[in-house]
């Protein structure tokens, strides 16, 4: 028999053999996040969000959402969104890279950014910086800019980007016979900076937010939670 498909059988019958060892039902964990964003963060006040009806018929029906928008003696806002996938991730997630031109935005970059917690971890998110263009009611045009940070949340750990998301979550289904459940939390902040009095620009709205993480991010990971 030639080598090369004497070969090509060995790694078929590796392939098949699998079958008995992997997991034959698969059962779901808890998810690592808290769906309920606190009141207060440091010296910033919530109140709730609603969640459109469009965003509830896109997505899946067992989508669990979670939302506030946050004001501080300074006259900033932050904005906080928590989606919770059911059991179908792939209607229930989705990136904002996908969404946000949908709403007007353009984005300008994206990369990995990183904020320290209080005890001293430091949590791995993705950082988008994004533009559009707003009509007031007196018809004069403004450019807007935002910087939105945005993580995902497992059983077990987080992870900045879907790539990380995808692997950890095939890998736990075909090892661990889990379907582990999965939060995508979004962080946004407009740049403040000629659009209201005391306005902030980019660095530090960045700043701004990354302040805002280090305290919200230990309210909402449950403990035991990887941080990465």
């Amino acid at each position: 028999m030639p080598t090369r498909l004497l070969t090509l059988l060995c790694i078929i019958a590796g392939g098949y053999s699998l079958i008995w060892v992997l997991p034959v039902h698969t059962s779901r964990s808890e998810p690592g996040v808290k769906m309920d964003l606190p009141l207060f963060v440091g010296d910033w006040v919530g109140s709730d969000e609603e969640v459109s009806l469009r965003e509830r018929q896109l997505l899946g029906a067992d989508t669990t959402f979670e939302r506030k928008s946050y004001t501080n003696g300074r006259g900033q806002h932050i904005y906080v969104s928590i989606v919770l996938a059911g059991q179908d991730m792939n209607v229930s997630i989705h990136k904002p890279e996908f969404c946000l031109p949908a709403q007007g935005y353009t984005i300008l970059n994206s990369y990995p950014d990183e904020a320290e917690m209080k005890d001293g971890r430091h949590l791995t998110m993705t950082r988008l910086f994004n533009r559009r263009t707003l009509t007031l009611p007196n018809q004069k045009e403004i450019e807007e800019t935002s910087l939105d940070y945005y993580w995902f949340v497992g059983a077990r750990h987080t992870t900045d980007s879907h790539f990380g998301r995808h692997w950890a979550d095939n890998r736990d289904r075909l090892l661990r016979g889990e379907n582990q459940p999965w939060a995508f939390v979004m962080v946004i902040s407009r740049i403040s900076k000629g659009l209201q009095p005391f306005g902030l620009d980019e660095k530090e709205t960045e700043a701004m937010i990354k302040d805002f993480i280090a305290d919200l991010a230990p309210a909402i990971h449950k403990p035991g939670l990887e941080i990465k």
